[in-house]
């Protein structure tokens, strides 16, 4: 589902399932390299998001909403995440018309 929704976001349709792992041999963008930084660290190792984990998406040029944005989003993924990995739930998969309001989508 995750990068069903990057695929979506980026517009990039060659990204496949391993991208979760191996993002960070791609050409990406400074913000964009932040942000999955973040979203790892923040998935791997709570504890280490701390102020200096948020001024790197600042100085990458994150604004204040937009980090809220992104741990929220973080957050929420890795709540449904392991609820979905401890109940034997399907992962949900994201309807190819779903609109996406961050994409520009209805």
């Amino acid at each position: 589902m995750h990068t069903a929704a990057v695929r979506r976001l980026t517009g990039d349709e060659h990204l496949d399932a391993e991208f979760a792992t191996t993002w960070s041999q791609y050409d990406l963008d400074e913000p964009t390299r932040a942000l999955l930084q973040y979203a790892v660290t923040l998935t791997e190792a709570p504890m280490m998001v701390d102020a200096s984990a948020v001024d790197a998406l600042r100085d990458a040029g994150w604004g204040e909403q937009a980090i809220w944005e992104i741990t929220a989003l973080a957050s929420y993924f890795n709540f449904t995440g392991r609820l979905e990995a401890a109940s034997d739930l399907p992962p949900d998969e994201i309807p190819d018309d779903a609109p996406f309001k961050e994409a520009g989508g209805g």
